[in-house]
């Protein structure tokens, strides 16, 4: 209990930060790799973020996985750590999560490669690696659930905007990269049945993002790793919910690498339909129209099942809610047929019924 009220306090200050945020926060003209990877020991609010589709092929049997680990240090204290995620089962609609607050000095895991380790009673999770070579080992704490994944670049790191920093309008500015298709193979254990899975998973890293997590924003976010092209889709909606206004971006990367930055007047995104959540009431899209007429690409985006929502206890009387799952696309680009896998992630949902068209 002591740790989730001081993980409390802790949001309290994240959400309420404005830009220009902390002095002690980290600004580069350029991302630098592998320096980035490593922990930003003076930033407020950072993650490095798994998420993908992985296939038991002699099973027949598709799982959706999520792995995240977040590092608060708003103060340039102690600062703490969060381990988040989460398996989906589209076949028979069940989804599994897990959370876990764990405090740590600020200088624990600031060597590169990647080492990070946490253990709870039941809850054990790991990450370590770098530059696209990681091993992911987690294993829920209530739940038979438990994954053991190994990654390596199927293509280079994406900078976004070019320099791996990205500008959210006026609201925030974060550093940002990603590789949009790690080769992933390992294991899988749901409730006492173990798959072996392959794919791919899309690996997002980011700091300085507590102006984007303002208690006054809202977010979604798209990601769609196309077959056909071999090419990946990385687009986001910011709603600032004070002004109304809405800031789009995004980055189409296609087969040989090469990226093409998006911008608020590049991109179309239409809600279709919609599920609300039993648990927190709040109403999200499951059906979407993307287009992007500058790469030539329309793609009709829907979940898998609609409730992939997970629920966060920061205290007794304290909740975050959020979606985070597993959708499918169909749909063309530059006229050609394609489908994709695909993970959105939509953020104080409650905050913006009023916006649905």
């Amino acid at each position: 209990m002591k740790t989730r009220l001081i993980f409390l306090l802790l949001s309290v200050v994240i959400i309420s930060c404005k830009v220009p945020y902390s002095k002690k926060d980290v600004f580069e003209e350029r991302a630098e790799l592998p320096k980035d990877e490593a922990p930003h020991l003076k930033n407020s609010l950072e993650w490095w973020y798994f998420t993908g589709h992985l296939i038991d092929k002699v099973k027949n049997k598709t799982l959706g996985v999520e792995y995240v680990v977040f590092h608060f240090n708003p103060t340039n204290a102690k600062g703490g750590w969060m381990v988040n995620m989460a398996v989906g089962d589209p076949e028979t609609k069940e989804f599994y999560y897990d959370h876990q607050f764990f405090l740590k000095k600020k200088s624990e895991f600031s060597e590169l490669p990647l080492d990070f380790y946490w253990s709870k009673k039941h809850f054990n999770s790991s990450l370590q690696g770098q530059n696209g070579f990681y091993k992911l080992n987690a294993h829920f704490s209530e739940d038979s659930i438990s994954m053991q994944l190994k990654t390596r670049a199927n293509k280079e790191v994406v900078l976004h905007d070019g320099i791996g920093y990205k500008n959210y309008g006026d609201i925030a500015k974060a550093g940002y990269y990603s590789f949009p298709r790690l080769k992933t193979e390992g294991l899988i254990n749901l409730n006492g049945e173990e798959y072996n899975v392959n794919g791919n998973l899309w690996y997002d890293r980011q700091w300085n993002c507590s102006g984007v997590f303002d208690k006054k924003v809202a977010w979604d976010w798209f990601s769609i790793q196309f077959k056909e092209t071999q090419s990946e889709l990385m687009l986001y909606r910011l709603y600032s919910l004070k002004d109304s206004s809405v800031i789009y971006g995004g980055t189409y990367t296609n087969a040989k690498n090469e990226s093409v930055y998006l911008e608020n007047d590049q991109i179309n995104i239409e809600e279709i339909a919609y599920w609300e959540s039993p648990t927190s009431a709040a109403s999200y899209p499951i059906d979407w129209q993307l287009d992007v007429p500058s790469v030539g690409l329309s793609t009709n985006l829907k979940t898998l099942f609609p409730n992939q929502e997970l629920e966060l206890k920061f205290g007794p009387l304290t909740k975050f809610y959020y979606w985070e799952g597993m959708c499918q696309a169909t749909g063309t680009i530059k006229e050609q047929e394609v489908t994709g896998t695909s993970y959105v992630e939509m953020t104080n949902r409650f905050r913006i019924k009023e916006s649905k068209k």
